[in-house]
């Protein structure tokens, strides 16, 4: 099979590409119009919806990032003061949550996520931990109730672009009010077209008052960006 890190220690293109057909599937479950997998090959364990991969773990270590997103982000987030609240929109195969428990153990990281079904492979295939700090709600439910955070974290899964509520005024206001005077904001946004990026783009600056910092991620539709209360 293809090699599954490059020599960078990040996943590598052609297994992103052909990961729904390689491997041991551990795990397949289909509600709706949703489909969900497990697989596995050696230490390597990784997380499908729709045949998309989502999330992929090193078994012995399952708090290393591997995606390359992943590894720019934590890069960033080393810079920065240790945050007392994190909230994390969007769970996966739990890549970010196991990363910020290891490297931020006293921090409450709160996690949401509204499929239980992710929750549940979560839990059993991929170290999660069993708390009160995960839970199974609508992000902007979440974001509607009273508390503030240093970081919210927005990793949210859609199969081509980024969910339609990406694009929505009233979602930036529920994160503007959720986020502490010298909060950050991280979003992990798919687009495909410039014009997803310019509409995204002014958004934050109307409801945060500054354009944001957007990385594209070579090789990969995900840009990233970071933006600051």
């Amino acid at each position: 099979m293809e090699t599954v890190i490059e020599h960078s220690g990040a996943v590598s293109e052609h297994f992103v590409a052909d990961c729904a057909n390689i491997g041991q599937l551990l795990y397949w479950h289909k509600f709706g119009c949703t489909s969900i997998q497990v697989r596995q090959h050696k230490q390597f364990r990784w997380l499908l919806i729709n045949q998309t991969l989502q999330s992929i773990i090193e078994r012995s270590r399952p708090n290393h990032l591997l995606f390359p997103h992943l590894q720019i982000f934590a890069q960033y987030w080393q810079t920065l003061p240790t945050p007392d609240r994190v909230l994390e929109l969007g769970l996966g195969g739990g890549a970010i949550r196991n990363y910020l428990h290891h490297s931020y153990p006293d921090t409450e990281l709160i996690s949401v996520e509204q499929n239980p079904d992710i929750i549940h492979c979560y839990k059993r295939y991929f170290g999660g931990r069993h708390d009160t700090t995960l839970r199974c709600a609508d992000a902007e439910q979440v974001l509607s109730e009273p508390g503030c955070y240093d970081w919210i974290i927005i990793d949210l899964f859609s199969e081509l672009d980024a969910p339609m509520f990406l694009y929505k005024h009233r979602f930036y206001d529920k994160i503007r009010a959720a986020l502490n005077h010298d909060g950050h904001l991280f979003i992990n946004f798919l687009a495909h077209h410039e014009s997803q990026l310019q509409q995204l783009k002014h958004l934050l600056i109307t409801c945060f008052g500054k354009p944001p910092d957007m990385v594209k991620v070579k090789g990969y539709s995900n840009h990233l960006v970071f933006l600051s209360r």
